[in-house]
């Protein structure tokens, strides 16, 4: 049951990320066009757009969830290859625990790289 549900979460967070970065990726890459649209403004790889977004609680909101499912995207499945490689009820639980610990080290540090962002961001 347990597997079942990561199973469906990594399913979940790859929709999710298909979602998210289709967001992301628009708006670095179809600038002419949402600008033409009024979405956003004019140079949006430029440093003060970027720290404006950096200010953004949206955007914040979307790099922190874009963050945390590309980490249990690749780190699940990174632990399931790893449990087929090395399969005992021992090795399992160790690479569980690194997975879960290098994840959650990742993510801080991940957490505090948008907060330094968004103070950047309230700086302009």
């Amino acid at each position: 049951m347990r597997e079942t549900r990561l199973w469906q979460l990594h399913l979940f967070s790859a929709l999710a990320l298909i979602v998210l970065l289709s967001l992301h990726m628009g708006v670095q890459h179809y600038e002419k066009i949402l600008t033409g649209l009024g979405l956003v403004g004019e140079n949006v790889r430029d440093f003060a757009s970027v720290a404006g977004r950096a200010g953004s609680a949206w955007w914040n909101v979307l790099y922190v969830l874009l963050l945390g499912f590309a980490l249990y995207h690749g780190l699940y499945g990174t632990r399931r290859i790893l449990h087929e490689v090395w399969y005992s009820r021992r090795a399992t639980r160790v690479i569980d625990t690194l997975v879960v610990v290098f994840g959650l080290a990742v993510f801080i540090y991940g957490l505090w790289g948008i907060l330094q962002a968004t103070r950047m961001g309230g700086a302009l």
